[in-house]
């Protein structure tokens, strides 16, 4: 029998208040200096789907145990911007037939998979905060937060299922894998600082791109896309998710602090090799690589003119340069492969997400 702590209980109600009262007064995301498209003009095409979504969503979640209705109400408070399951339904639209009813179990299927990993990379990371809120773990401790994640992988089976597609199954399976060996993959190799730069993009491509590019194939199984083109469609999503991953990278140098959430060069506190990092070490000497591999593993015991000097050997050593052409390289390939379909406005707001995941500064 699980004792629920009543002041958890408490926290959450008053927690899960304040977010539902602020839900509404969340801004939409509006285009800036840099013209990168609002998020609403994004979802607009697509808006009806998303509150059929999130209908779907909540109802595959639903259960008869309190503890569960209440850890799982905490979490659909807490929702983000829902990158994943847009990806889904726009990609399910490129074609001018009529998308299947499968896009919205799709749809939830990498929204389940996106946050019950999330859940489990909190506790595995000892991470108290997940979108400037407590995290589960943060509330309800390690058990009941590894049991949610548990809980919301079971769910994905569940929707996996109403679809009745073995290529679904495959899919999800393969992704699943993928997840797990770049979480372990980037364990086994987070002090080689010198390892090849093949290992680096299957650790991202497992660890990150491969949600987004299952994403992308489901929404072409969902539109009745031939095998050819989910295969194709699912390359797209891979090349955006590396895009995401290493201008993520670039952000953690290059970004701004008060917009970060975080403190820049974060990732060099914790010792996560970065393409950036990794390309200036390779072109630099090596008695200045090993000075600057020195002050990376010093970690959070580094000075703060130490983090400068790290980022500025970066830059020196064309790190940022390097990456920032890899990602965009990326980007215009993803987008290529859209030339294949017909021009409509759910291509065009496909495009404009794939700027929008792929160009920010927060």
């Amino acid at each position: 029998m699980v004792l629920i702590n009543q002041d958890s209980i408490a926290y959450y109600d008053w927690l899960s208040n304040i977010l539902a009262n602020n839900q509404s007064k969340i801004p939409a995301i509006s285009n800036d200096a840099h013209g990168r498209p609002r998020l609403a003009e994004i979802v607009a095409p697509v808006k009806d789907d998303i509150s059929a979504f999130e209908k779907q969503f909540k109802s595959l979640l639903k259960s008869d145990v309190f503890l569960v209705d209440k850890v799982v109400s905490y979490l659909i408070s807490q929702r983000g911007k829902r990158i994943r399951p847009l990806m889904v339904l726009l990609v399910s639209r490129l074609t001018p037939d009529a998308p299947s009813h499968k896009r919205l179990n799709a749809a939830a299927i990498v929204e389940l998979m996106h946050t019950a990993s999330l859940v489990h990379d909190d506790v595995v990371d000892g991470s108290y905060k997940r979108r400037g809120f407590p995290s589960l773990n943060a509330i309800w401790k390690n058990k009941i937060s590894v049991l949610t994640g548990d809980y919301l992988f079971s769910k994905v089976l569940t929707a996996m299922t109403n679809i009745h597609d073995f290529a679904v199954f495959d899919i999800i399976s393969s992704t699943a894998e993928r997840m797990s060996q770049g979480e372990l993959l980037q364990m086994e190799r987070s002090k080689d600082f010198w390892m090849d730069e093949k290992v680096y993009f299957k650790l991202i491509g497992d660890k990150t791109a491969s949600l987004i590019s299952a994403a992308c194939s489901l929404g072409a199984i969902a539109a009745g896309m031939p095998r050819s083109e989910v295969e194709m469609m699912g390359g797209f999503g891979e090349n955006i998710g590396l895009a995401f991953q290493i201008k993520d990278d670039l952000l953690d140098l290059m970004g701004i602090e008060s917009k970060l959430g975080k403190p820049v060069g974060n990732d060099i506190r914790e010792n996560k090799i970065t393409l950036p990092l990794l390309h200036a070490l390779k072109q630099a000497e090596k008695r200045d690589a090993k000075k600057i591999i020195r002050l990376v593993k010093s970690g959070e015991k580094a000075k703060k003119e130490d983090y400068k000097n790290i980022i500025n050997f970066i830059k020196e050593n064309d790190g940022v340069n390097y990456a920032s052409q890899k990602a965009d390289n990326l980007i215009s390939d993803s987008i290529e492969k859209l030339s294949h379909y017909e021009d409509s406005i759910y291509k065009d707001v496909l495009i404009k997400l794939v700027r929008f995941v792929t160009s920010r500064d927060y």
